[in-house]
């Protein structure tokens, strides 16, 4: 069960403020205000998985917050976000390098900069990077400070999913599935019978991240959410769970459901290393 959380963070996005957006990073973006169709499409959406926030216009990467900039963006590029703190996010970005930059990893102020192959900004002073690679592609990540403001809120999967929920009445795995695909949930069944779909915290503050936001099902029904980020849910009640989760409940989930729910997940969690 331990090594399930020591895998990268898989994310996300569903924009709030842009409908049907077409982006270079090979992403349709969805958006949280759309009044619900008629009929809703039963197979997951044919857009590639989602992973990580995309920044504002003219976001600004920062050694720390209100300091010095070491890299400015382009719309719309994914980064990776730990908990908002004082107006502030940590954040991580992932850009491409070569085999030489891979071997003597030293950047130079204005280096134009990509993520998976698309222009994505340059850097603004000189610096060494920490680099890896998997064997298919090499990368350097920057990390640094963004503004709350230069996060698109809609690409939070917190705020997604609520969006998601207001909008789209049924509560079984099926009907959830368009949501599993785009945000690249992945399932844990460990605790019959219940099966969770989650992704995983962003591993800036922690190397061995734990669940961020999970979908609670019971069978072929959704019963709640399970998160460790600010998440308001309507037709919910809140339950505190161990190592700092909190459940959110559906109403009319039986108590004695909820209960078994509780007790399995923090004998579980609190096993976890």
């Amino acid at each position: 069960m331990k090594k399930i959380f020591y895998l990268a963070l898989a994310v996300i996005l569903v924009s709030c403020n842009q409908k049907g957006k077409k982006s270079g990073f090979g992403i349709e973006e969805d958006t949280g205000n759309t009044t619900t169709p008629k009929t809703v499409t039963k197979k997951p959406a044919a857009t590639p998985p989602i992973i990580g926030e995309r920044v504002t216009p003219g976001a600004v990467i920062r050694n720390n917050p209100d300091g010095d900039p070491l890299v400015s963006l382009l719309d719309y590029v994914p980064v990776h976000c730990a908990s908002l703190k004082k107006g502030w996010y940590p954040v991580s970005l992932d850009i491409d390098i070569t085999k030489e930059e891979y071997s003597k990893p030293i950047f130079s102020k204005g280096r134009k900069i990509k993520v998976n192959g698309v222009a994505a900004g340059q850097l603004e002073r000189d610096m060494k990077l920490s680099v890896a690679t998997n064997g298919k592609k090499m990368w350097a990540t920057i990390n640094g400070y963004t503004e709350k403001k230069n996060i698109r809120t809609g690409t939070i999967v917190e705020t997604a999913l609520v969006n998601y929920l207001r909008q789209h009445k049924g509560r079984s795995v099926e009907d959830m599935q368009p949501f599993i695909h785009n945000f690249q949930l992945e399932e844990e069944t460990t605790l019959k019978p219940y099966t969770l779909y989650f992704n995983y915290e962003s591993g800036i503050d922690d190397p061995s991240p734990m669940y961020r936001l999970a979908l609670v099902c019971q069978g072929k029904s959704l019963i709640g959410i399970l998160h460790t980020r600010p998440l308001e849910l309507t037709g919910s009640t809140s339950k505190k769970m161990q190592r700092n989760f909190t459940m959110q409940f559906l109403n009319g989930i039986d108590k004695s459901l909820k209960d078994d729910f509780c007790y399995k997940f923090n004998k579980f969690i609190t096993s976890v290393d």
